[in-house]
């Protein structure tokens, strides 16, 4: 499912974070016993160090194939100017192989291990962004014009030169093919009136990005997240996807086009990260990866990296299995997979017996998980309610986007219990925020907006709640001991999965919640476990579902910002946020589909507000006053909301790592 970083590395960040962290700390010591230690970086200074002079400073594997004859020589592979990484602890030694696991093979969980590298990326310090794959970025005064000059000599893991072509291939000849519709152009690539801007390329080298109507100052940051933009929708290798497009290949299809047009699911799709795919097991539940032997960073003392040669990721869907394999010693390193916070005790016990280190300094970086998005725009068509017509839909979204309703579910249910029953007393009661780490609240004033969000709405307190929920009318009308809507019985369904990387912790969240809401306050419930199945995501995205088990994160909302503004058919306003994404007015309906094009944002609704802002952070220039938006939007949440309910925040999270693994932050 659902991603940066914070400013104290205290933030366990569940998609951009952790990314960052696997690539800058992943790659050292071999899980197996005969490879040699080996250690791999994980920061990069702000100011850039100069590339040491090319020498034979590479893998064994590679030195291998260059003395063979079957591959060129180092200083041939590498670009004019490679990325210099500064290890963590110490330069490290090359060999071996990273053994971990994933619960999933789709929405980043595999891809999170290695896909991080993107034009642009985080500081080490967390304060903003720096050249990666492209070698220095400018804007222009007025903010419309985005020149990125890519680093000349770069190639992709076959060989074949990284140039303006690869980006011209995937803007002309996908983004904008309205024959092939996989690639969409992204909202963030698309002026004000919601036409594309311009991507000029002047020679090999340099991209421009050409905006009409307003500044691109945020633009570029959306592809910080690697795997989630700039892997999935941009890194296009033109020399092989020619063959496959119909375009330039006669009896090509899009359809085929299609299906090869997925590197993470490809063996032998060219990429430009520390390692690519070399083989997926018939049931797509091993994925391997090599070492790119044209990749693009070094060590400070020249060393090519990565460090490891190869990374094997076992799909293991079951929980309780991949808790026993922690337990076991059976991963090199193991991130978002060895359970939640409810875990630590067991497996600090096994440790010592699984050679393993527990990083038990690791937090999750989402403001607080788990939680419950509340959907605002509930429709029918999920068939999982006996009267699921329009008419008791539109009940059913009354009171839901009631916010009478929504605090008094708030307020009416002891966090402080949960935590101690269902985590052994690991997290703080509060309600949904961002990361608190968020460079968003760094100053006073912003750690004042965050104590007043974190406090809304979460204390305790099922006396107040019960008399709201009796002055909107929301009573027992049956004498049955649950409330009834309009005179009718209702249930409150709550959908979750394994989001945020435990089932149990949201089935446990789900399950105490729910009890304390019938027992408090006599709302009927029933927790429905839609995890591994199709249907979970259509019903979040088609405004089909009451509550869901999900979060708000983020250490900058700009590089992922429908976590907080509805801006496309995701979380709580899927079809506000529909609208949006389509276009508003332009949208065409498809036919027989009346929410196909979302819904209008009523005026002055807290979905108008908060698409207001977003345009309004779209515009602004300096981080500062960006800060200052979110401050606003946050203001929304504090009195029109909550629109999601918090359980825990500051939830520590099982990360542990091999003994042998160096390299590795010991917190995040």
């Amino acid at each position: 499912m659902i991603g940066s970083k914070k400013l104290s590395y205290r933030a366990y960040v569940l998609v951009s974070l952790v990314i960052v962290l696997m690539m800058l700390a992943a790659g050292c010591k071999a899980a197996t016993p005969e490879a040699p230690p080996v250690e791999e970086p994980t920061a990069v200074p702000e100011e850039p160090i100069a590339a040491p002079e090319v020498s034979e400073h590479q893998a064994p594997m590679l030195a291998e194939l260059v003395a063979a004859g079957e591959l060129p020589p180092l200083d041939e592979r590498l670009p004019e100017n490679p990325l210099v990484t500064v290890p963590y602890d110490s330069v490290g030694q090359y060999g071996g192989t990273m053994y971990t696991a994933s619960w999933w093979n789709e929405s980043g969980n595999v891809q999170l291990y290695f896909a991080v590298d993107a034009p642009i990326k985080w500081k080490a310090d967390l304060t903003g962004y720096e050249p990666a794959l492209v070698e220095s970025y400018e804007w222009s005064d007025d903010g419309m014009t985005f020149t990125m000059h890519m680093r000349e000599g770069l190639r992709w893991s076959d060989g074949e030169l990284y140039t303006t072509e690869d980006w011209r291939f995937y803007w002309e000849d996908m983004a904008l093919n309205e024959d092939y519709r996989v690639n969409n152009v992204p909202g963030y690539m698309r002026n004000a009136d919601g036409t594309p801007i311009d991507l000029i390329f002047p020679d090999d080298y340099t991209v421009v990005w050409q905006a009409s109507d307003r500044p691109l100052y945020l633009d570029p940051t959306y592809m910080a997240q690697g795997f989630w933009e700039f892997a999935a929708s941009m890194m296009k290798p033109a020399h092989y996807l020619k063959d496959f497009h119909p375009i330039y290949t006669a009896d090509a299809t899009y359809e085929g086009l299609e299906a090869v047009d997925k590197w993470e699911e490809t063996p032998g799709h060219p990429c430009l990260f520390a390692w690519c795919l070399e083989s997926v097991s018939d049931d797509a539940t091993r994925y391997i990866f090599v070492r790119n032997p044209y990749f693009w960073r070094v060590d400070t003392e020249g060393n090519q990296l990565p460090y490891i040669d190869s990374l094997e990721v076992d799909i293991v869907s079951d929980e309780q299995v991949r808790i026993l394999n922690c337990s076991q010693g059976s991963y090199t390193a193991g991130f978002r997979i060895c359970g939640g916070p409810n875990e630590l005790p067991f497996l600090r016990e096994q440790a010592e017996s699984g050679g393993y280190t527990l990083l038990s300094n690791w937090m999750n970086a989402a403001g607080a998980w788990p939680g419950y998005l509340i959907n605002q725009y509930y429709v029918e068509g999920g068939e999982n309610y006996p009267d699921d017509t329009p008419e008791r839909a539109a009940e059913i979204r009354a009171l839901l986007r009631d916010k009478n309703f929504r605090q008094a579910l708030s307020i009416g249910f002891d966090r402080e219990r949960i935590i101690d029953v269902a985590w052994g007393g690991i997290g703080v009661a509060q309600g949904m925020t961002l990361s608190p780490q968020s460079p968003h609240f760094a100053s006073p004033e912003g750690q004042e907006v965050l104590a007043r969000w974190a406090a809304a709405y979460a204390e305790f307190d099922p006396d107040t709640a019960n008399t709201m929920l009796d002055e909107i009318g929301f009573v027992d009308e049956d004498g049955d001991g649950f409330r009834d809507l309009n005179g009718e019985p209702f249930t409150l369904i709550i959908d979750f999965t394994n989001w945020g990387g435990s089932l149990q912790v949201q089935a446990d969240a789900c399950a105490e919640t729910g009890n304390e809401w019938e027992t408090n306050l006599g709302v009927q419930v029933e927790c429905l476990n839609l995890d591994g199945q199709e249907i979970e995501g259509t019903r979040v995205n088609e405004g089909w579902y009451m509550l869901k088990g999900g979060h708000i994160s983020e250490l900058d909302i700009w590089t992922y910002p429908d976590w907080l503004f509805p801006i496309v058919n995701r979380y709580y306003m899927p079809l506000e946020g529909r609208y949006y994404a389509l276009g508003g007015e332009e949208c065409t309906l498809v036919e027989g589909q009346p929410y196909s094009c979302g819904v209008m944002p009523e005026p002055g609704s807290p979905a108008e507000q908060l698409q207001a802002l977003y345009r309004k952070g779209l515009n602004t220039a300096t981080v500062e006053e960006r800060h200052k938006v979110v401050w606003e939007a946050v203001e929304v949440f504090i009195e029109e909301g909550p629109f999601v309910i918090a359980v825990s925040g500051d939830q520590l999270m099982p990360v542990l790592i091999d003994n042998d693994l160096r390299n590795v932050m010991d917190f995040g």
